[in-house]
This record gives structure tokens, sequence and C-alpha cells, in this order.
């Protein structure tokens, strides 16, 4: 184990380097709000939208220009040094480059304090209003519904969504990236809304049906030997809730998620040729989203190897729900940094802030700073009616708050850019998840699961092309009611169990293929039955309610998790640690550093002391305690008993507890 370990601090370091060497090192970035949105989008909109800014307000104009020529210095006095602001909403540039010139002053103004700023491209939208006088054929470029009639973007009925197919569209954007590299002086495209919804066009039935006809023989899959009458699927939503089995909505989904991954690889391409430094961002949707598959157009792994930067908007605010409910990103920081791509996990519910979230503001920060993610404040220059634009009341409150934090990871670097100990692992398999509702929350069960229960956890990324590729240091996979499974996803499990690999599959997993199409028998379980390394368990985990969409809201699993961590015992996953009285609101973190390990305890209702928690260790070194970011912040040193079990001082927001390998 320690040697597997060894080799996981040498791949993360040099991944790091990487990210480093590309100005991207999360524990140096600071993310902050960048007036992101047009003087012309807000008052299009006419109310309270995105950034927290009322459009009808008069004084929105003299806001914005105090935003291009003073915000830069004050984000600079308070630390915060990464941003993307407005630059393309959608309308057309004959209408946009009105505002360039002060677009290119804020730019001008953020890099003279040190602030990196990406464009602001909006991907999803076109305005036809205005944007008509420049293009006069942009019905063409538009998306078509399954009624005939043109979508509108989130029920504004002056905003249309383009249409993924169409060529002239796409190399509009290269444009438009092209002037925001050489004229804006941006460090980066940053594109907004990176999704495609489904569309009905002429051109998309055309594409559809010549991809349908170069798949060969269809028959064994479809029914048919000739595809050319099959029309595009609708309605989409009746058509497509649970199981997803209709191979023509599987391949259209397939389909357009390809074709989106190709428009952004032709983009990034596109940008690499202007400025080969330039940072390639984008914010599709959550990478746990149910519908993103499907109704979105996104294969999330996929997609985000054409990004450097990714963006992850959602209203997942870390909270404890009266439910019992805990609100949280680690699902999505953890599979961002399996991809090895740094994230800024937007939280902030467009920039509206509680009086409870306000009191909780660290909490936020310091979830990014545990799971690998960029410390965000998106509030803390948001724009105010109040005299100076700016809340001085709320700086006056966080300025201590980010400078402590600050001093947190300038002191404990090292534990925090070590790289994480996960020797559980769960089965993600991204290709498919998207057409099983059972699959997706069989693993949303897992999760949650070793979240309440302090279980370190990572992923196993299962694909046709790589179907078990197992991270070093793995102690056990746990394969979650995984029924859609490929025959190659099958023979790599049962040739990893074989060999030793400790295995705990629950469910039908393994009954149905990789089109959810249910075979003769289980392929999966005869080959792993009677094996002492493998537990087969016949009921998955089960929720008693789960949504994961743009917010997060999961119910404690009906068992506490009792099932699964019995079965990881039985298999024989040794754990270096385990934490013992916690409460589920608590989650658990554990690094491996040059000297042994840090765990990292973080308390999801910080109003509420943590106490009789404590911790067994394999080693039974004597133990360094931390409370972080406490108001009376405390520190011991702990020795262990004869068990190794060490009794931890209370804490309110979290703990580090670091000691030494043997």
């Amino acid at each position: 184990m320690m040697r597997n370990l060894l080799v996981s601090i040498s791949l993360m370091a040099a991944l790091a380097s990487s990210a480093a060497g590309a100005g991207l090192d999360p524990l140096e970035m600071r993310w902050t709000f960048g007036a992101h949105e047009p003087y012309t989008m807000y008052r299009r909109v006419g109310r309270h939208c995105t950034g927290g800014i009322d459009g009808n307000a008069r004084w929105l104009k003299p806001w914005l220009d105090w935003f291009d020529a003073e915000s830069p210095a004050l984000m600079q006095e308070l630390g915060l040094n990464w941003l993307h602001c407005r630059f393309y909403k959608g309308m057309g540039w004959e209408e946009e480059k009105l505002d360039f010139p002060n677009v290119k002053r804020f730019v001008e103004n953020c890099r003279r304090h040190g602030v990196h700023a990406l464009a602001y491209v909006q991907f999803s939208t076109l305005y036809p209003e205005p944007m008509k006088h420049e293009i006069p054929n942009l019905d063409e470029w538009a998306q078509v519904g399954a009624d005939g009639q043109k979508p509108i973007y989130n029920g504004s009925y002056f905003r249309w969504l383009p249409c993924i197919t169409c060529d002239e569209w796409v190399a509009y954007l290269e444009k438009i990236c092209t002037i925001a590299l050489t004229e804006g002086g941006f460090d980066g495209i940053m594109f907004d809304n990176a999704f495609a919804r489904p569309c009905y066009c002429e051109r998309c039935e055309r594409k559809f049906h010549e991809h349908l006809v170069a798949m060969g023989n269809p028959e064994e899959r479809f029914g048919f030997r000739d595809l050319s009458f099959v029309r595009l699927p609708r309605p989409l939503p009746n058509a497509c809730k649970g199981e997803i089995r209709d191979p023509v909505v599987q391949e259209w989904s397939r389909w357009r998620q390809k074709t989106l991954c190709g428009v952004f690889a032709r983009l990034r391409a596109h940008i690499r040729s202007v400025r080969p430094d330039a940072i390639v961002c984008a914010n599709p949707q959550p990478f746990r989203s149910w519908s993103a598959p499907l109704f979105m157009s996104l294969n999330m792994y996929r997609f985000v190897r054409n990004l450097d930067l990714i963006m992850l908007q959602s209203a997942n605010f870390p909270e404890v729900l009266p439910d019992g409910g805990i609100v949280n990103r680690v699902r999505d920081l953890k599979l961002c940094r399996e991809v090895g791509k740094p994230v800024v996990a937007l939280c902030d519910s467009d920039a509206m802030l509680t009086e409870a979230r306000e009191r909780h503001y660290l909490l936020p920060l310091l979830e990014d700073l545990i799971w690998g993610g960029v410390p965000t404040d998106r509030t803390i220059v948001s724009p105010k009616p109040l005299p100076g634009f700016v809340d001085k009341g709320m700086i006056a409150r966080r300025r201590p708050q980010l400078s402590a934090f600050n001093a947190f990871v300038r002191a404990h670097r090292a534990e925090l850019s070590a790289p994480s100990c996960l020797p559980v692992r769960l089965l993600w398999t991204p290709d498919t998840l998207g057409f099983s509702e059972s699959a997706h929350f069989g693993l949303a069960a897992a999760e949650e699961i070793c979240l309440r229960n302090q279980v370190p956890f990572g992923y196993v990324i299962s694909t046709e092309d790589r179907p078990l590729d197992v991270p070093d240091g793995c102690e056990a996979i746990v394969v979650a009611n995984q029924v859609c499974l490929s025959d190659a996803q099958v023979g790599a499990l049962a040739a990893y169990a074989k060999r030793g690999g400790r295995l705990v599959v629950t469910g039908d997993s393994g009954r149905y293929d990789e089109w959810n199409a249910q075979r003769l028998e289980n392929p999966l379980l005869p080959q792993l039955a009677g094996l002492p390394n493998v537990v087969l368990r016949k009921r998955p985990d089960m929720l008693p309610s789960a949504a994961l969409g743009w917010k997060y809201r999961i119910a404690a699993p009906t068992d506490g998790g009792a099932a699964l961590l019995a079965d990881l015992g039985k298999v024989g996953c040794n754990m270096p640690f385990r934490v013992k009285n916690a409460p589920p609101h608590v989650f658990a973190e554990l690094k491996r550093t040059e000297k042994g390990f840090a765990l990292f305890l973080l308390n999801y209702n910080p109003d509420v002391e943590v106490s009789g928690v404590s911790v067994q260790i394999s080693s039974g070194r004597q133990v360094q305690f931390e409370s972080v970011l406490d108001d009376a912040p405390a520190s011991s040193a702990l020795e262990p008993a004869s068990d190794g079990s060490v009794a931890l001082p209370p804490f309110k927001r979290a703990a580090l507890i670091s000691w030494a390998a043997r």
C-alpha cells in the first residue's frame, strides 16, 4: 500500500506542476465577481437577474462606470485575482462593440492590479432583436423546437438558442474569440451556458439521418434495416424518463454529445491558434446532473477535455437542510480532480446571500480549499444600491476572514497541495449513466454513504475504450448498482477480481449492456461468485429521495450506510484512519504528505460545535490537532491510546489532524 501511495504522490505532483505551469494553481487563485453582463442585457431584462443586479435600477450605469475604474484596486487589496467579465452576450458584435472601449479599460485596470480576466462569451443565446440587423439570416442559426417554433431561453422571449450544427454560427464565435484575445487583452475565454438543448431544425434532422446511415447494419439494435424514415424523438420529456432504452433516443443523445464536443474542440483549436497561452474555460452543468446527458447534450467526462478550467455554476451553497440533507459540492470537486482539471464551483445563487449564509461565509471557501477547487468570493464586489456601490460593512466583516484564510493556506500549503489518499473508489461510467436512473442514483447512494461516514473515496472512470484503469492506492472498488456495463467492462472487472482486487458489487450491476439492453443472463456475477475478495449484495443501497440537478438535494441513505460499510470491512479494505462519533454533516478528506497523513474534517453546520469525536489511526504516532479558522483557533499535540484512538478537542468550522507514517 505504501508503494502505491508514493506512486500516487508522484503522479499528482506532476499534475500540480502542469497546472502551475499554466498559471492555474487553485491555491494561488481567488475568484471574484467581474460584472459579466453588459448594460444592455440588464436593461433589456429590467428586473433582478444574475449577479445580484436590478436591471431596472437608475444607478446601474454609474455603478458600471465605477466598477470599470475602481473595483480592480479593491480586488487587489482583498487578494482577489481571477474573474470573468463582460465581453459578448449574444446580441451581435455590431451592438456589443459599442461597450468595447469600456471593457478594454476594465481589463487594463485588472492587469495593472494583478487581476486575471477571462472574456465572457455567451454560448447558448442569440438576441434576435438587435442581431438581425447584422445577421439577416439569423433564423438559420437558431434552434427549432419539437413544435416547429423557436425555443426561448429560460422564459425570455427576446432570447433564442443557437443550433450547434450551424457552422456559420460557430465561425462567428471564432471571430468573437479572436477580437477578445487580440484587441481585448484578455487572458482567455469563458463560455457561459456551454450546453445544447434538443433542436429539431431541418439541418439537425438531415445530419442525424446521415449519422444513422453511416452506422452500417442497424437491424440488431434498431429493428429496421433502413433508418432513413426515422424522425428525431419528440416530445422528448415524456419519452425519456427513468430507464432510457429507446435506441433512437439513445443514439440521438450520444450524437448530440459528440457534436457539442466537436464544436468545443474546434473553438479550442481556434483559440490556441490565436494565442497559444490563452485559457479555455466553460460553464456547463454540474457534473452529476441527471438531465445533462440527454437534455443538455453533455457527457461531462468527454466535454471537459476541451477545457483548461472548468466553471460549475449551481445552487449548491453548502448547508444542512431542515430535513437532514447536506448540500455540498464535493462530488463535483472530486470528479474535476479525477479528470485533472481545476474548477471554479460557483454556488452563490446569483450573488444573493441570506443572513445565515453570510454567517457561514468561510464554509464554501474551506470546501473549495479542502477538495481542490478555486476559492471564490463572488459577492464581495457585487453591486449594492449604496454610496460607493459596495457594501462597506460586508467588506469590513470579510476582510479579516479573508486574511486569516490566506494565512492558513500559506502555513499549510504542504498539506493542502498533497495528493488525496483514496482507498475506496466508486465505479463511474460516464458514457452510460445518462441511460439509467437506477445506476445514477445507485452511485449517488454510495457517494452519500461515504460522505456521511467520513470514508475517503474517489472514482474509477470506466469507459468502453478504457474499461478499468485502477489508480494506485485503491484498496476496494464499489460497483454500486451499475446496471449498464459493456462486455469489456464486465471482463475487466472480472479479471481485476481474479487477480485479487477487492470488489463490492451491489444490485443488478452488469444485468444490462452499455445500451441498457437486458442480457439473457448477468455475465458479471457468476464470474465473481465465491471469490473471498468480493462481496455480492443483491439489494443496492437506497436513498429515500434524491435530486441531482441545479441543486443537489439528497436524503440520508435508508440504513445510514451500514451495509456498505460492512461490505468494505468484509473484503478487507484497509483504512489509514477511522473517525468515530462524528455527526453525518462532518465530511473528511485525507491527504498523503511527505511526512505522513493530514486529515481534514469540515463541519457543514458551523453554528454547532463538534465535540466527542475521536480518530483511530493505524500508525500509532503522535498526532497534531488544529482547529481551522475558528474564532479562537486552537492547536495541540495528542498522544494516541494503546488502540491508536485519539480524542479530538472540540471545533466549529474545521479541523486538521496530522500524523507521521511509520
